[in-house]
């Protein structure tokens, strides 16, 4: 387990979060603001393609194309 400092604004807003979304620690915060993180970043992608394809199928499917890829190698 690593820790990792954060300001007293960013805590309190991660507790925020924590109680909002009903989370059991800080732990799943941080690992559900890295999924967003990601799904964003593949909807804009996605934006810039031009296709209509649902943010999260696309994460999905790049996921699965990158652990394809690990097995190959």
């Amino acid at each position: 387990m690593k820790t990792i400092a954060v300001d007293e604004a960013t805590w309190k807003r991660l507790r925020e979060l924590k109680d909002k979304l009903g989370f059991q620690s800080y732990n799943d915060v941080i690992r559900a603001l890295v999924e967003q993180w990601h799904v964003s970043r593949v909807q804009e992608s996605v934006e810039k393609l031009e296709i209509d394809v649902d943010a999260a199928e696309a994460l999905a499917f790049f996921r699965q194309m990158k652990s394809i890829q690990k097995t190959k190698a």
